[in-house]
């Protein structure tokens, strides 16, 4: 064997022995990465999804996020009601028992005219019942509402049966008296406080008694008139400061 061919193999074998080196470094570096993924876990830079349902080890529902028309049922008390949930996209939170707990809803959309009309609503609900507080943004028909409301409503199981009963009671005497029934059960949402933007356009604080009638209001409107007024519970201005103001519940 010439001195030439010795040469060419012992060049050949370098190459080799760098290709061989480089193959490991490869693999070494794939298998890293791979170990910074713990089991059971993917990792994606971008998902196409309708609905993830967020699930606890036992496979109760902890969050739901869901695109347009496919929000979850709600649930109150273990019981599913469907189609009392607005199929708008949103967020569902659920409690240790499954039961819905609050979320976020929102939607838009423009008329015929081009008029935008939707909005935003961001819901905290008691156990056993419905919302108690919410951040919510409406606009529909050239009107605008913007601002937090705290409210009050009974329990579910205390005033649900009572509604059924209304339902399917035959027109009569004894129907017409269930309404009242279910009131007293607590089935009436009632609006305690609102602070924000009204859609007469004025900000506002509106305290209102457990019947929901507003009995203190304090208004600034967009001119920057401010107004306070006390109210009994049939609407009539009892004070107001400046004196001689007109009833700002209607502005409201």
């Amino acid at each position: 064997m010439s001195i030439d061919e010795v040469n060419e193999l012992r060049r050949h074998n370098r190459l080799l022995k760098a290709g061989l080196a480089i193959a490991c470094l490869v693999a070494v570096v794939v298998l890293l990465s791979g170990a910074k993924v713990p089991k059971g876990r993917a990792v994606f830079l971008e998902i196409d999804v309708g609905r993830i349902n967020v699930v606890a080890d036992d496979g109760s529902r902890s969050m739901v996020l869901a695109a347009r028309g496919r929000t979850a049922d709600a649930i109150v008390n273990g019981n599913s009601l469907p189609g009392e949930q607005p199929r708008m996209p949103g967020i569902v939170f659920y409690n240790g028992v499954g039961d819905e707990v609050g979320g976020l809803i929102y939607d838009g959309k423009l008329d015929a005219s081009g008029k935008p009309g939707g909005g935003v609503h961001f819901s905290m609900e008691r156990f056993g019942g419905d919302p108690q507080l919410a951040v919510h943004h409406y606009q529909d028909n050239g009107f605008m509402e913007t601002g937090l409301s705290v409210y009050d409503r009974g329990f579910f199981r205390d005033y649900d049966d009572r509604y059924r009963q209304y339902q399917h009671a035959p027109e009569g005497p004894q129907k017409a008296v269930l309404p009242q029934r279910w009131k007293d059960a607590g089935g009436r949402q009632t609006q305690w406080l609102f602070v924000g933007r009204t859609r007469g356009d004025a900000s506002a604080l509106v305290l209102a008694d457990a019947g929901g009638k507003p009995r203190i209001m304090m208004t600034v409107t967009r001119e920057g008139v401010p107004a306070l007024q006390f109210l009994d519970n049939q609407d009539n201005v009892m004070q107001s400061l400046p004196e001689g103001g007109a009833s700002l519940v209607d502005a409201s």
